[in-house]
């Protein structure tokens, strides 16, 4: 199944019994409420796991910038798929040691191959029990703004978490 922005927003929406929107621009406060908080809860539950629909490989290109101590190297994180999160670096050597700092992955090495999480262009290209968690994370974060009820919270961050085992646990297999 393709998913858009706005249907996991809309599955959010449902969960927390809330009007459902037909863009981010509509006018309603579910609408503002969602654009405000939509990247930031999408990269959180995309940088929680190593999640296999998200993962890519590629070898950087090192910066004509060095580090100021430390490092002998430094190269800039990937920008196309946007990389949310680093998982591995293949070493040259079993002495490369590698940091991220800001968008730099500072290392030793002469070369840099990693594996990394990255946000994909378009969410329609996610796994569909990625986009539950996903859903269920917005309907959490958004609960209280839209609904003022503390219980309502606690009820979508019990089905956020549950939704995110359930998806952890699939991916694992796989």
């Amino acid at each position: 199944m393709a998913f858009s922005k706005i249907s996991l927003i809309n599955d959010a929406l449902t969960h927390l019994g809330a009007n459902r929107i037909t863009s981010l621009g509509d006018g309603t406060t579910e609408a503002a409420v969602m654009a405000q908080i939509y990247d930031g809860a999408t990269d959180a539950v995309m940088r929680a796991f190593p999640w296999n629909c998200l993962i890519n490989r590629t070898q950087l290109v090192a910066s004509t910038t060095t580090p100021a101590f430390e490092y002998d190297y430094q190269y800039p994180l990937p920008t196309d798929p946007f990389c949310i999160r680093v998982l591995e670096m293949e070493e040259t050597t079993s002495d490369d040691q590698w940091k991220v700092e800001g968008r730099n992955l500072l290392t030793d090495a002469s070369t840099c191959k990693i594996r990394y999480v990255g946000r994909p262009a378009d969410v329609g290209d996610i796994d569909g029990l990625l986009a539950s968690t996903i859903s269920a994370r917005l309907a959490a974060d958004a609960s209280y703004a839209l609904i003022q009820s503390g219980q309502a919270q606690q009820q979508m961050w019990a089905l956020y978490i549950a939704k995110l085992d359930e998806a952890r646990t699939v991916d694992n297999v796989e």
